[in-house]
């Protein structure tokens, strides 16, 4: 790669290096002409193109050169200050993108846990509306189960004793169940711990 299909860029104070390729991606913005020197608002100084804007939002639009797909934290609020930037660097395709604000906001998720008894044995079931989200915990969490007598859901845990992570059941994309314990007589109280690494909550992006 020749120094030429290199550019760096310092953006708000903050640089950038990437492709020409990538700046060219969208030939009529003003990122492609500024390459060719047919915009002079963007001046070099010590072989930088320095652009006096932001710099945290023009991270996101170099992704969206890159990837040609718009990925905002799932906390993201300036949509329009972000298709402000889109309008200045005359990138018409992201802006339109942005305009669909409602398209692009997280969406609210359901993430559904339950207990329950089947055949003398005990079960965690966990249901997600969002496929993704279940992958996730798949890969996260962890499931310590332990057998005490005389024991109400209320109690505290007794002292503590060697706990056993049970291996993972997956029937859906939408579903985790995990088996919790073998066979039990009527009298016996089961307690069950569930843990994972994942927030509490989850967001859909």
């Amino acid at each position: 790669m020749s120094s030429r299909d290199v550019v760096a860029l310092s953006v708000g104070g903050q640089r950038f290096v990437t492709r020409a390729s990538t700046l060219q991606r969208f030939p009529q913005s003003r990122l492609a002409r500024m390459l060719s020197n047919e915009d002079r608002e963007f001046k070099q100084v010590n072989g930088e193109f320095f652009v006096d804007r932001d710099g945290k939002l023009f991270s996101y639009i170099m992704d969206f050169l890159r990837t040609l797909q718009v990925s905002l934290p799932a906390d993201f609020s300036d949509y329009q200050r972000l298709r402000r930037e889109a309008e200045f660097y005359e990138l018409h395709t992201l802006a339109e993108l942005l305009g669909q604000e409602h398209l692009l906001k997280p969406r609210q998720e359901i993430l559904e846990v339950r207990f329950f008894l089947q055949e003398a044995q005990a079960f965690f079931r966990i249901f997600g509306s969002c496929s993704s989200t279940v992958e996730a915990l798949a890969e996260q969490i962890t499931v310590f189960t332990d057998q005490q007598l005389g024991q109400s859901w209320n109690s505290p845990f007794p002292s503590q004793k060697p706990l056993v992570p049970l291996p993972l059941e997956r029937p859906s994309h939408h579903d985790l169940v995990f088996q919790c314990g073998t066979e039990f007589s009527a009298g016996d109280q089961f307690v069950a711990r569930c843990f994972s690494s994942l927030p509490c909550s989850l967001s859909y992006t």
